[in-house]
């Protein structure tokens, strides 16, 4: 049977390949939700209890397999069922699996199950309409935001716990560093992406003097791999040349916080007046009264679900940055503050010891973390800055008509006539030239923002009419 099957599908079209792997998706998730289902209700009835101790050895015995299989179908089902928003989105296939287990961190900590029930329909909404590492990203932020006590024990951990080596080993070098805070993380990370992006750009170079015109149809000398171990040999080269005048590669560190974050740090160091959001530190830099800081949240969470979306307070990267960094940070010399209002717009780009160019293609990166294209991770640092619409239709040139793409998907977006939109959160969708929206399978195409000037007036009307 199967080998008819894998037969049937050597001899399928690319199109019907593609949809029934999107249909087999489907159904894996409706079962998946089932099963978690039947594993939530057999546990609160201790079926097990007849002839085994608990219900992972029950599950173990009677679908034979791992623990680390019946550890996620355990969380799965707390989920799906705790959760009904939840449980319908993946029984209907709008989420994944793993998104769903992603919501499942959040339930696991005690501090952050009580505000679950308010926001469980705005996860649900923004597990569909985002990429799985998004939504990790933003699953740790809110679990770093609901826990500063947590969060700063972590901290504490990483600092005092912080080491490094460097050794031969076997005729090879074995290096490894861990700890620090994200700032210090976020800053040697820069530096070596710099010293990556330097041998990138050699390889480049050197393909093209080999090749000419027809370089695009080679490889590079040196594999990704490669190109790493020897910036990372480049840097050493570097630090221990710099006495003599080489000159270190000039980099800054972002940090993106919303105004009320950032306000809260300054206030709290006694360098503005404070204000009723102020949260207070002893001088150990620990939140005096976490529980109260957790029940104002909560609070807030009840009267606006979608608060937490707009809450940011981490590197450019996606790395949450703690109350107790933020200040240092944002004195910092080599670190750039980056303020964002309520709707997610850059409105203060804080200060560095040089001037910056380009500060529109600049916001355009700090509020992308990759290729916008769908199932690219090329980093944004490393792509370009395309217009949603174009220059020569009227497009500005501002964060809300920025695309962030690399060079090859930016190539093909023009030679297969694709663009882009932008839905009412922000977020990138690709169109097709016969106006299809390029979409994962189980997401349903949002509210899109038009791009023509007279729809688009009267898109955010109907908006305000709908919020009215």
């Amino acid at each position: 049977m199967f080998a008819e099957f894998f037969d049937d599908c050597v001899g399928s079209s690319d199109a019907n390949l593609d949809e029934r792997l999107r249909t087999n998706e489907l159904e894996l998730r409706r079962l998946m939700a089932e099963r978690a289902a039947l594993v939530a209700v057999s546990e609160d009835r201790a079926v097990f209890a007849a002839e085994h101790l608990s219900m992972a050895g029950y599950l173990r015995a009677t679908v034979n397999c791992s623990t680390a299989t019946t550890t996620r179908d355990r969380r799965l089902s707390r989920v799906v069922t705790e959760y009904p928003a939840i449980g319908e989105a993946l029984h209907a296939g709008h989420v994944t699996v793993d998104h769903a287990l992603q919501i499942g961190r959040l339930h696991q900590n005690p501090r952050v199950r009580p505000v679950l029930p308010a926001i469980a329909h705005v996860l649900a909404e923004l597990a569909e309409h985002s990429s799985y590492d998004e939504f990790a990203d933003r699953v740790t932020a809110l679990i770093a935001d609901l826990d500063q006590d947590g969060a700063f024990d972590d901290l504490k951990d990483s600092i005092e716990g912080r080491r490094a080596r460097v050794a031969e080993v076997g005729g090879e070098v074995a290096v490894t560093a861990l700890g620090g805070d994200p700032v210090q993380a976020a800053q040697m990370t820069a530096i070596f992406e710099a010293f990556v992006e330097a041998e990138y750009r050699r390889d480049v170079e050197t393909r093209k003097e080999l090749y000419g015109d027809d370089a695009d149809a080679h490889p590079l000398p040196r594999t990704a791999s490669q190109r790493a171990f020897d910036a990372l040999f480049a840097m050493f080269v570097a630090a221990y040349a710099s006495p003599d005048g080489r000159r270190l590669p000039d980099t800054v560190v972002n940090l993106v916080v919303d105004q009320d974050r950032a306000h809260d740090a300054l206030a709290t160091a006694g360098i503005i007046l404070p204000n009723e959001r102020q949260v207070e530190v002893d001088d150990d830099g620990e939140i005096v009264d976490d529980d109260q800081l957790l029940g104002d949240l909560a609070e807030a969470l009840d009267d606006d679900p979608e608060a937490f979306l707009r809450r940011r307070c981490e590197t450019a990267h996606g790395t949450p940055v703690h109350q107790s960094v933020i200040l240092r940070a944002m004195l910092n010399g080599h670190v750039r503050r980056v303020v964002l209002d309520s709707k997610g717009v850059i409105v203060d780009y804080g200060t560095k010891q040089r001037l910056f160019a380009g500060l529109a293609r600049q916001a355009a990166m700090l509020l992308r973390r990759s290729c916008e294209s769908p199932g690219c991770d090329m980093p944004a640092a490393w792509s370009q800055v395309d217009h949603n619409i174009e220059w020569a239709e009227g497009g500005r040139t501002d964060q809300d008509n920025s695309n962030v793409v690399c060079g090859s998907h930016n190539r093909i977006k023009h030679r297969q006539r694709w663009r882009t939109r932008r839905d009412v959160r922000g977020r990138a969708y690709t169109i097709r030239a016969d106006g299809t929206v390029v979409l994962p399978v189980g997401e349903r195409v949002p509210d899109l923002i038009p791009d023509d000037p007279i729809a688009i007036v009267r898109f955010h009307i109907d908006q305000l009419r709908r919020a009215a």
